[in-house]
């Protein structure tokens, strides 16, 4: 049986709107998710569109629509000037690229991981071979991103510009023998999500790829 994309359910209780919804000029949008008040589509325009905006926002967050993709870049150029971090350094000069396909970000290496440094994180990470990756997820303003649930603050951003990166990317530092071994049991595990207004929260892989 034919089912079209746009239909109200038996007893009128739910509307579906699957294909296009068009709001013809001289329509009239009232109350709900938006303020109470009334919208003529010919006169007001502008508060119009930003309260369809938020409207918009709502229901993706709600999950009533898809949320939007994030635009994800990742970088290796990470230029750790900072004194007594030569061993940080050294990690970091050893990443040969890094790429994201499909939630998947592969970091491939110029030499084994056994040959990179050890050397303590702080704020209890422990002592591993840390790399350090930069993160972009299209997002200006990278406090209104959520990481594995909890915002970014600006002492992310102060991190970032710290390193060389430009604004909008946070640094994933990488436990780099842990991910290689498939050990998430510490805290640098081997995926993380973010999360913003709007958009779908996503799930990233890391991948470490060693020289043969």
């Amino acid at each position: 049986m034919f089912k079209p994309k746009n239909y109200i359910e038996r007893g009128g209780g739910k509307t579906v709107i699957g294909g296009e919804l068009e709001i013809k000029s001289g329509a009239k949008l009232k109350g709900g998710l938006m303020p109470n008040q009334e919208y003529n589509s010919a006169g007001t325009t502008a508060t119009l569109k930003a309260d369809l905006n938020a409207l918009l926002l709502k229901l993706k967050n709600a999950g009533l629509m898809v949320g939007d993709a994030f635009t994800l870049t990742v970088t290796k150029s990470i230029n750790d000037t900072f004194a007594g971090h030569a061993d940080r350094q050294y990690n970091t000069e050893q990443i040969s690229s890094v790429a994201e396909s499909n939630g998947v970000i592969t970091i491939t290496l110029s030499k084994k991981v056994s040959a990179l440094k050890d050397f303590e994180a702080g704020n209890g990470w422990g002592k591993h071979k840390w790399l350090g990756i930069g993160v972009s997820a299209g997002i200006s303003d990278l406090t209104d991103l959520k990481y594995n649930g909890t915002a970014l603050t600006a002492e992310d951003v102060t991190e970032a510009t710290g390193v060389g990166l430009s604004s909008g990317y946070f640094v994933r530092w990488v436990a780099a023998d842990l991910v290689l071994a498939g050990d998430n049991t510490q805290k640098s595990v081997d995926h993380f999500t973010l999360w913003a207004d709007g958009y779908a929260e996503t799930e990233y892989k890391l991948k470490i790829v060693e020289p043969s």
